[in-house]
């Protein structure tokens, strides 16, 4: 079994690139304003002769989840193809990547520390078996700067992970300012693909997303102890109005791999994210 990586990937990093020099920075501030990384701030500032830019235009219409698709498989349609190389090649976008490098190298080694304060991959293994990805995890210091983006190729899962946002006008914390925080989130976007996978949510009726905070509350519990992780919870319950959530973090440990006993204990618990 493979653990959970920290790369920088070009790949995503050349999409945030064109987030930050499309209309994305406003779109994201419409919907929940935050402080972005002075980063992202930087590549602004840097790639805003690019708006106009035929790449830009090609790919502005497209939400995250697509967008880092697309560029994680490397395949653009065309005309797209053409303008996005041109896009990449240019001098604003390759001397912004090279200025960056060690900003980028320095998030990755600051996330790796984190992650390696347990075995995420381990958790993950003994609630769903053998897994059958390459699990990968993308230090997103550009945009989207307040949410994670999870893209899935043969093979392979990367979850894009911002740093945690601050309040007001401050910069975002780094990941090893907030580990209880990033390794919440870490677990919980990775999990949430395998739950889809799995027959569990649809024979009890929970949705992914809500097993997924559920396990990452359990990792928590084993990574940085239970008074830890039973602050995550009652902070993730109150903020996404989850008032049964403990209910079901309880009946997951209780019953083991998902695709066994826990199954039968999910069912008699029914879903929690229901009023």
């Amino acid at each position: 079994m493979s653990p959970v990586n920290v790369q920088v990937n070009n790949h995503l990093r050349l999409a945030g690139c064109l987030l930050a020099a499309g209309d994305w920075p406003e779109r994201e501030q419409g919907q929940r304003p935050y402080k972005p990384h002075r980063l992202a701030q930087a590549a602004r500032r840097a790639l805003a002769a690019h708006r106009q830019h035929p790449a830009v235009a090609a790919t502005q219409g497209l939400e995250p989840a697509e967008l880092f698709r697309q560029a994680l498989a490397d395949r653009w349609p065309e005309p797209a193809a053409a303008a996005i190389a041109d896009f990449a090649a240019s001098q604003e976008v390759v001397s912004f990547s090279a200025e960056s490098e060690a900003d980028w190298q320095a998030a990755a080694d600051d996330l790796a520390a984190v992650l390696a304060r347990g075995d995420l991959a381990g958790f993950l293994a003994g609630l769903f078996g053998p897994l059958d990805h390459d699990l990968q995890v993308h230090p997103n210091l550009l945009y989207p700067g307040w949410q994670a983006v999870l893209v899935e190729t043969d093979g392979q899962v990367v979850l894009s992970q911002p740093p945690p946002p601050a309040w007001g006008a401050s910069l975002p914390w780094r990941y090893g300012e907030r580990p209880d925080e990033v390794l919440g989130a870490l677990a919980e976007g990775l999990a949430q693909p395998l739950f889809a996978r799995s027959q569990a949510a649809l024979s009890t009726g929970q949705t992914p997303a809500t097993l997924a905070l559920a396990a990452a509350v359990l990792f928590l519990r084993q990574t940085e102890g239970a008074a830890a992780a039973d602050q995550f919870m009652l902070m993730e319950a109150r903020a996404r109005k989850l008032p049964r959530l403990p209910a079901l973090v309880q009946a997951l440990a209780e019953g083991g791999m998902v695709n066994g006993a826990a199954r039968q204990t999910l069912d008699r618990l029914g879903p929690v994210d229901m009023p």
